[in-house]
C-alpha cells in the first residue's frame, strides 16, 4: 500500500473511495503474511492509526468490516507488533466484537444485547485472535480489560446469542490463545470465573443441538452409525475442538498423582460423561472425527485415572450400545482404540512419533491401569489370542504388530509408553509379554524394570483370562521365544565337518568374541539379584550365579 492510498484511508470523506482501496488491498494480500514496504517511512503506524480512527467513527460504519479485515491481514506480521498496539485499539476491537455486553457474569439478569452485524463481530474477533497470538503486550492489555470475564459471560448464554456458531468459534479460539499464553488469565478463568463448568455446559449445548430425531438418524444411515445419537456439523465440531483445547490448558498442570479436592472431583464427574458422548458422536468426515478424538485424547491425558471408569458406564435395563462388555458401554473406549490404530497408521515412518502417539498411548496406559473391565476389553482388541505364529510379532498391520515395531523405535518416550501399555495388558507377567512380543522386543523394558530374571505384577488378580488357541498350542514347542515366532528347520552348519574342523571354528568364534570384549565393542553381563543386567569382568563369572528361569 502506497502513501496515496494510506492518505485516502486517513482523510477521504468518500467512503466508496476508501472502500475501494481497502478491497483492493484485501484482494492483493489475501495470502501475504509480511509487509516489508510498510516498515519504511512510518507507513505501518500511519496505516494502523487511520484504520482504527475509522473504526471509532460511527459515520464510517459502512466500511468497518473492511477496516477490520485489513487489520486482520496486517496483524499476521508480528514484526514490532508489541510497539504498535495500544489499549485504546484493543478496547475498540473488544467493543466491535460485542464483548462489552457480557462483562458481568455474576449478574443473573444479564441477557444478550444487540451486537454489531455478524461480519463486524467475526472480523473483530479474528483480529483479536491474531494480535493476541503474536503480541505479548496485546495479551497483557487483554488481561487488563477483563476480556476473559466477557468471553466466559458470552459462553454462559451461548444458546441465546445471535449467529452463535460463528461467534463462539472465534470466542473459543481467543480463549484458547489467552489461556495458553497468559498464566494470570488461565488462573482467573479456572479459579474465579469457574470457566470449566461453563465450558462443560458449552459442550453439552453442542450435543443437544446435534441430537438427531430417530427418523432422521435412520435416514442418515450412510453418514452416521445406527447406534449414534449425535452428528456434529462442521461448525459444532470446530467449536467443540476449541473448547477441548481450552479445557486442556486449564487442567494441564493439575497432575494425575496429586490429590483431587471435592470441587475438582465434581468437575471431573461432569466432564467425563460429556467426553464419552463426544467419543460416540459422528462428524461429517473421518478427518473431522479424528480431529475431535485427538483433542479428547489430549484432554484425557490430564484426567486422573480414577475417573476413567466413567468413560464406560454400566448399562441400564433396556439400554443398548454397539460394543458391550461385562455390562458396560464400551463405545467410547472403542473410539479411542480406533484413534490409536489411525495414529499408528498415519505416523508409520514419520518423524512426529512423539507428538502424534504419546497422548493416545498415555490414555491407553491410564485406562488399562485405572479400570479392570477396560483393561480386559483393550487386551481383547490389541492382544487377541494368538493363532498364526509363523511370522515375527512386529511383522503385519494389526495393532499388535504396529505396537511391537515401536518397541525398538529410537524415540525412547514412545518406546517406553508402548512397552508399558503392552506390559499392563499382559497383567505385568513377563512370560505373557514375551509370548506376545518376543523376548528381543521386550528385553529393554524388562531390563528397565528389573525383570530379566522373570516375575509378574502383584496388583492383579490370580485368575487368568488367557486362552491359548489350538493353533498356538500346536506350534508352541517350535516357537523361538527370542523372535516370538516359529522358525523353519535349518541345516546343521557342522554337518560334514571333522572334529578338528569343528574345534577350529569354535576357537575362531572365541577369539573373535575376546577381541570384541577387549576393544570395548561389547561388554558381557549377567542378570543380577535385582533383575537388571550387571557387567562382568570374566566369562567364568557366568558360572557363579545361574539366573532364574522366566516365569509366566
Amino acid at each position: 500500500m502506497n502513501d496515496e492510498e494510506i492518505e485516502i484511508i486517513s482523510s477521504s470523506a468518500d467512503l466508496n473511495e476508501v472502500g475501494k482501496v481497502l478491497k483492493d488491498f484485501l484482494k492483493n494480500n489475501e495470502n501475504v503474511f509480511t509487509f516489508p514496504l510498510l516498515y519504511e517511512e512510518n507507513r505501518r503506524v500511519i496505516l494502523w492509526t487511520a484504520l482504527f480512527q475509522r473504526l471509532q467513527q460511527e459515520s464510517s460504519e459502512k466500511i468497518h468490516d473492511l477496516c477490520l479485515a485489513v487489520i486482520r491481514i496486517l496483524s499476521r506480521d508480528k514484526t514490532e507488533l508489541d510497539s504498535l498496539v495500544c489499549e485504546k485499539w484493543i478496547t475498540t476491537l473488544i467493543e466491535r466484537g460485542g464483548l462489552y455486553n457480557f462483562v458481568s457474569v455474576e449478574d443473573e439478569t444479564n441477557s444478550p444485547l444487540d451486537m454489531p452485524n455478524k461480519e463486524i463481530v467475526v472480523e473483530a474477533l479474528k483480529c483479536l485472535c491474531n494480535i493476541a497470538f503474536n503480541s505479548e503486550v496485546a495479551r497483557a492489555l487483554c488481561a487488563h480489560t477483563s476480556i476473559d470475564q466477557a468471553l466466559i459471560g458470552r459462553l454462559r448464554v451461548y444458546k441465546d446469542i445471535p449467529f452463535k456458531e460463528e461467534v463462539m468459534l472465534y470466542d473459543m479460539k481467543l480463549l484458547f490463545i489467552l489461556t495458553a499464553l497468559r498464566q494470570d488469565i488461565k488462573k482467573k478463568i479456572k479459579d474465579v470465573l469457574h470457566g470449566m463448568d461453563y465450558l462443560i455446559s458449552g459442550l453439552n449445548e453442542l450435543l443437544l443441538e446435534a441430537t438427531l430425531p430417530e427418523t432422521e438418524a435412520n435416514a442418515s444411515a450412510c453418514a452416521i452409525d445406527e447406534q449414534s445419537h449425535y452428528l456434529l456439523q462442521d461448525s459444532h465440531q470446530g467449536i467443540a475442538c476449541e473448547i477441548l483445547k481450552t479445557q486442556f490448558n486449564l487442567i494441564i498442570h493439575s497432575g494425575s498423582d496429586e490429590p483431587v479436592d471435592e470441587e475438582e472431583e465434581a468437575m471431573y464427574l461432569k466432564l467425563m460423561p460429556v467426553l464419552a458422548a463426544l467419543l460416540c458422536a459422528q462428524a461429517t468426515s473421518e478427518a473431522k472425527l479424528m480431529e475431535l478424538h485427538i483433542n479428547i485424547a489430549n484432554l484425557l491425558t490430564s484426567v486422573p485415572p480414577m475417573f476413567y471408569s466413567y468413560l464406560t458406564p454400566e448399562l441400564t435395563v433396556g439400554e443398548v450400545c454397539q460394543h458391550e462388555f461385562e455390562g458396560r458401554n464400551m463405545d467410547a473406549l472403542e473410539a479411542l482404540v480406533q484413534l490409536l490404530h489411525h495414529r499408528l497408521e498415519s505416523t508409520a515412518g514419520t518423524k512426529n512419533q512423539y507428538e502424534d502417539l504419546s497422548p493416545i498411548l498415555t490414555v491407553m496406559v491410564k485406562s488399562a491401569r485405572g479400570c479392570r473391565a477396560q483393561r480386559k476389553w483393550l487386551r481383547g482388541r490389541v492382544l487377541p489370542p494368538l493363532r498364526d505364529v509363523s511370522r515375527p510379532p512386529e511383522r503385519g498391520r494389526t495393532t499388535r504388530n504396529q505396537l511391537c515395531r515401536l518397541l525398538t523405535t529410537p524415540v525412547t518416550a514412545v518406546r517406553d509408553l508402548v512397552a508399558e501399555f503392552l506390559f499392563v495388558l499382559c497383567k505385568e507377567k513377563v512370560g505373557r509379554m514375551v509370548k506376545y512380543t518376543g523376548f528381543g522386543n521386550a528385553a529393554g523394558h524388562l531390563a528397565q524394570k528389573g525383570l530379566l530374571g522373570g516375575g509378574r505384577g502383584a496388583q492383579y488378580s490370580s485368575s487368568s483370562d488367557d486362552s491359548d488357541t489350538e493353533e498356538y498350542l500346536e506350534a508352541a514347542p517350535h516357537i523361538d521365544p527370542v523372535v516370538g515366532c516359529t522358525r523353519p528347520p535349518r541345516a546343521d552348519p557342522f554337518e560334514g565337518m571333522t572334529e578338528e574342523q569343528k574345534e577350529y571354528e569354535a576357537m575362531k568364534l572365541v577369539n573373535l568374541f575376546d577381541r570384541m570384549v577387549s576393544e570395548g565393542v561389547v561388554k558381557p553381563a549377567r542378570v543380577g539379584p535385582d533383575g537388571r543386567p550387571q557387567p562382568i569382568e570374566h566369562v567364568m563369572e557366568f558360572r557363579e550365579h545361574v539366573p532364574n528361569r522366566p516365569q509366566s
